[in-house]
């Protein structure tokens, strides 16, 4: 225990996230101090003063055999001659700490003593390191209760009922629950701290408290800190301009009018965030990453706003067709029976995206065609006014914001994203950029390239480890890899990783109505996402073009989808009830702790670490180009 020698000072963890107090409370504790008690409880027979009060219907419902001793032995005579008596008292109980110990470990022992009652009153945690709070308090309880009762889960209950595995924002909390899982093997408080532990890494690197860590531990936060740094340090690149080298690569060929179009939606996005934050990107009083878990949460709120507003929901990638000859060509059928297609530059827009997500090694947004206006070739010329200037033809104007709103989901929206400010300020900018000279379409297209860019990049770095118990409004990044961990089980899959998946754009889908909705639903254990329609604003092909036949943009046929259970492999590591038989094998939908006063024991169901992850489409890779297809009718 190499953090307890320079930890010199008791301090109390409340747990719930709240921080860490100093505690000088050995005489009369407040949270241990009950009026109506009839029992004391001395630190030794040394002690004038009691520590805490209690009543002896506590002692008596945890059937321990050595609390039970001692409270038989302390009961005080009425005709007693003791001075200083406290009125009600019957029972005094001494409690004397081990002779021949150093003040330290005197002090730890009565620390630990205070503990006991603390947990079976559910009252804070007091120590001099986290660590040794918990080390210390196990071992009591071990002595204090018989072999048929469970004490190690009796305290992981404990720990959880009143929040001390929410170690947000508390390195030091972090460190002792790493440490004390560790020597438990206790996988679900381990994640828990390990997932923080790796959020404030920096802090709590410098602190006495990371010597109790384990040297394979401590090497695992390390290479993961670096690792979600490198992330990040990936994200800020591209967000700082909104520049993608996919999307501009793919601009070399194209007309300075369509560039200039993709500029300006860079540059508004980026001056309406300079406007929020008053710089962009955010500047920091220190050196290092700009980026945190809140700023990126409020970019995924904003850009999913204009994810739901621009994207074209029954269309989606699809991989039923094999044929190399289809690849290259765009042939799709609306509802109606009548032929539509994609363009040149629809195709070219999906290669970027194929090509993005390549890049990233994730795997596709499932709807990846925004709805587009229908195009208007060709800038009106300018005419002359009576003043010689040039007129705004207002005609075209009001066409091209028609044209934008149409194709467009305002309607379907939910009061969250219509009252976002950046889908908001995107609706004023889209409809005063440029009309007379941009064409509509085109310009819709090359924004969804960059709304699709961010969203893939936000993906990778907006999404929590999932069925941590406590995240709340953490500036950290609670998105660290957990494969081959915990050091104890590296070759077993025990904790499920963060992934993009269960971000917006894949699980908005799941909320959708209508037949596209239950399609999805209905077919996510298949092979391959379902055939979905093209929207109706696409563009018609030319007559010599249209047939019945139809282009898949083939995906990954081999990918599947699976709903991984957060404790298929370990049933164990969760949270079952301590009986007097022994330690429970199986789960008990109402489990109860003989050890804890019923009064105080009502541990049943405890879910934080049971909720089930989202389906998962784990990434394949590129093998095929995906395709989106529209089905017959």
């Amino acid at each position: 225990m190499k953090g307890l020698e320079q930890a010199v000072n008791i301090k109390l963890w409340p747990g719930n996230g709240e921080p860490v107090k100093a505690w000088g409370k050995l005489k009369r504790d407040p949270d241990l101090w009950d009026e109506n008690g009839d029992t004391l409880i001395f630190f030794g027979r040394a002690q004038a003063e009691p520590a805490f009060r209690v009543c002896s219907t506590l002692i008596e419902e945890t059937k321990s055999a050595t609390l039970m001793s001692m409270l038989d032995n302390g009961v005080v005579q009425a005709e007693g001659s003791e001075k200083h008596q406290i009125p009600g008292a019957q029972h005094k109980l001494y409690i004397d700490a081990h002779s021949g110990g150093s003040k330290v470990d005197i002090l730890r022992y009565h620390v630990t003593t205070r503990n006991i009652f603390a947990f079976l009153l559910r009252k804070p945690l007091v120590g001099f390191t986290f660590y040794q709070a918990l080390v210390d308090l196990h071992e009591r309880l071990e002595d204090y209760f018989s072999p048929s009762v469970d004490s190690l889960v009796a305290l992981q209950s404990y720990l959880v009922m009143i929040g001390l595995v929410n170690v947000s924002n508390e390195p030091r909390a972090a460190a002792g629950l790493l440490a004390w899982s560790e020597d438990v093997r206790w996988n679900n408080g381990w994640r828990e701290a390990f997932v923080h532990a790796v959020g404030m890494y920096e802090e709590l690197s410098d602190l006495q408290e990371s010597a109790d860590i384990s040297l394979p531990t401590t090497a695992h936060l390390d290479r993961s800190h670096l690792e979600v740094q490198a992330r990040i340090h990936e994200a800020e690149e591209c967000l700082t301009t909104f520049y993608f080298d996919d999307a501009h690569f793919a601009q070399e060929d194209m007309s300075p009018t369509v560039r200039a179009a993709s500029i300006r939606f860079r540059k508004f996005l980026g001056q309406f965030y300079e406007k929020e934050y008053q710089t962009w990107p955010i500047r920091r009083g220190q050196p290092g990453l700009w980026l945190d878990r809140i700023i990126v949460s409020r970019l995924q709120e904003d850009f999913s706003a204009l994810y739901e507003y621009n994207v074209d929901r029954k269309v989606e990638w699809d991989g039923d067709d094999e044929s190399e000859d289809r690849k290259n060509r765009a042939l799709l059928k609306s509802a109606n029976a009548l032929s539509f297609g994609l363009d040149g530059e629809d195709v070219r827009m999906l290669g970027v995206l194929r090509n993005l997500d390549c890049r990233l090694n994730a795997s596709h947004i499932p709807h990846p065609y925004p709805l587009l206006p229908t195009s208007l070739l060709g800038p009106t010329p300018a005419k002359k006014s009576v003043f010689g200037g040039k007129k705004k033809d207002k005609a075209r104007e009001s066409r091209v914001a028609h044209l934008y709103a149409e194709a467009s989901n305002s309607s379907l929206l939910s009061r969250e994203h219509a009252d976002n400010d950046l889908l908001k300020a995107f609706v004023r900018f889209e409809k005063a950029d440029q009309p007379g000279n941009v064409d509509p379409r085109e310009a819709r297209r090359e924004r969804w390239i960059i709304i699709y860019c961010v969203l893939q990049t936000l993906a990778g770095i907006s999404v929590d480890v999932p069925h941590l118990s406590f995240g709340g409004a953490v500036s950290y990044f609670l998105n660290t890899r957990l494969q081959g961990l915990p050091p104890w089980s590296p070759t077993d899959k025990v904790f499920v990783d963060a992934s993009r998946e269960q971000s917006h754009c894949w699980t908005t889908a799941r909320t959708w109505t209508g037949d596209h909705s239950e399609r999805w639903d209905s077919e996510k254990g298949s092979n391959s996402y379902t055939k979905s329609e093209i929207t109706s604003q696409s563009r018609p092909l030319s007559p010599e073009s249209q047939s019945d036949t139809f282009t898949f943009f083939d995906s990954n046929r081999d990918t599947t989808y699976s709903e991984l259970e957060a404790h298929e492999t370990h049933p164990e590591d969760d949270l079952l009830a301590a009986t007097q038989t022994g330690p429970s094998t199986s789960r008990s939908p109402s489990p109860e702790y003989p050890i804890i006063p019923s009064k105080f024991a009502a541990l049943a169901g405890i879910d934080r670490y049971s909720t089930r992850p989202l389906p998962i489409r784990p990434n394949q890779g590129c093998k095929r180009d995906p395709e989106i297809r529209r089905p017959k009718r």
